[in-house]
């Protein structure tokens, strides 16, 4: 897309093209009805609000690299949408008070202050600020100091574009008959409204970078999550072949820490810690990592990783207990009960006074005597379980517990 101080002939010709065109003909036929007796008045703002919204489709999609007009008019995105269209059309409804009051001063004077923070409000609003947010005048000053002399263009383009489709009816009556005048000065509302939305558009995308924003047309050639790691792998490959082991690590552990990365990168990340014998590291990496997982409600990945850190490091103890005690549950749901009992101990080595440290012996304890036979793990759970306690009454449950264990 060219700049649009390159191409104006681009911009004053987008309303008379393709799907701009058709609506331009339908809103301004439908403007027809506001001669109606009776209920004319609300076919005239409905066609306002309508024009209104399809140019605001026509901003984003132009924002976003595209350069064809939309099809058609999208569904309300927020509310805030829809209180910023009347914004815009109380402020316009306004000006052409003042311009048919012959107090056309007025009227320009409003309609250039209109003009001048039009462009923040209508940017902001299309990157999903909210409407304040959009009307806080800080935001105009720091898309002025973000794009420069480029703010005050659009704003004088804006303010001249919607000047003369303003202008333009008062010397059409006096010209046509009164509704011919009418369908014209309508069909001139719509065009300059289109236009000057359309060149808000190609001025965002032009300075996109800077307004920090993606525009959805650059998606597509983006590297993906996958591209990336693949690139991220193979330099780890070669910092690996050429002796590097630490330099792998740091590279993958940076990489892990500050971006989100694919399973393929934790796994071999983990691969290279076993074989550098860092089994804090790999703690550390599996307690983050299923925290991370169960938030996400994904109890299969956080079990199989658990499964592997306690196969790891049969003392793990970097389950955190918020989402432990939910996959302790998930593991008895599935019937991996060794699991359920490993969440258990890990949770009593990482909090032995939690409120619920006695439950978590107890049922450890009961899985391992009932299902597995093994009376001193579960003898050894027990008196872990009572070491870090200090109320009578938990303390009391436990010796209770261990009494009712057969003897060896």
């Amino acid at each position: 897309m060219t700049s649009p101080w390159q191409s104006p002939g681009e911009i004053l010709l987008y309303p008379l093209r393709g799907a701009a065109l058709l609506s331009l003909i339908v809103l301004t036929a439908f403007g027809m009805l506001g001669w109606l007796p009776g209920a004319g008045g609300l076919f005239v703002i409905v066609a306002y609000f309508s024009g209104y919204y399809y140019a605001f489709e026509i901003l984003l999609r132009t924002a976003h690299g595209h350069n064809d007009s939309p099809a058609v008019a999208i569904e309300a995105q927020t509310g805030a949408v829809w209180r910023l269209l009347s914004l815009l059309l109380l402020l316009l409804v306004a000006v052409r008070f003042a311009m048919e009051k012959d107090m056309a001063p007025a009227g320009v004077l409003v309609l250039a202050l209109f003009a001048l923070i039009q462009p923040c409000l209508l940017a902001s609003l299309a990157m999903g600020a909210g409407l304040l947010e959009a009307l806080n005048p800080a935001n105009t000053l720091r898309m002025i100091g973000r794009i420069g002399a480029s703010y005050f263009l659009i704003a004088l383009a804006l303010f001249i574009f919607q000047l003369a489709a303003l202008l333009s009816g008062r010397l059409l009556a006096s010209l046509l008959p009164v509704f011919l005048a009418s369908l014209l000065v309508d069909a001139l509302f719509y065009w300059g409204l289109f236009a000057s939305f359309h060149l808000l558009g190609r001025v965002m995308y032009q300075h996109h970078g800077r307004l920090g924003y993606t525009p959805s047309a650059h998606e597509d050639t983006l590297p993906t999550l996958q591209d990336r790691d693949q690139h991220l792998l193979e330099r780890v490959d070669t910092h690996v072949a050429e002796g590097d082991m630490a330099g792998a690590i740091v590279v993958l552990r940076d990489e892990i820490r500050e971006h989100t990365v694919t399973m393929a990168v934790h796994e071999r990340y983990r691969q290279l810690l076993r074989q550098a014998g860092d089994g804090e590291a790999l703690d550390e990496h599996a307690g983050r990592s299923i925290a991370m997982l169960a938030h996400d409600k994904q109890d299969h990945a956080a079990l199989a990783l658990l499964l592997e850190a306690v196969r790891d490091n049969p003392a793990f103890a970097r389950l955190d207990p918020g989402h432990g005690e939910w996959l302790a549950q998930r593991a008895l749901d599935l019937g991996m009960f060794r699991l359920a009992v490993d969440a258990w101990r890990s949770m009593l080595r990482i909090d032995p006074r939690h409120p619920n440290a006695v439950e978590w012996a107890l049922r450890a304890t009961q899985l391992l005597h009932e299902r597995f036979n093994d009376l001193a793990a579960a003898r050894d759970t027990l008196l872990s379980a009572r070491a870090g306690l200090r109320d009578a009454s938990a303390i009391a449950r436990i010796d209770a517990a261990i009494q009712s264990l057969p003897s060896a």
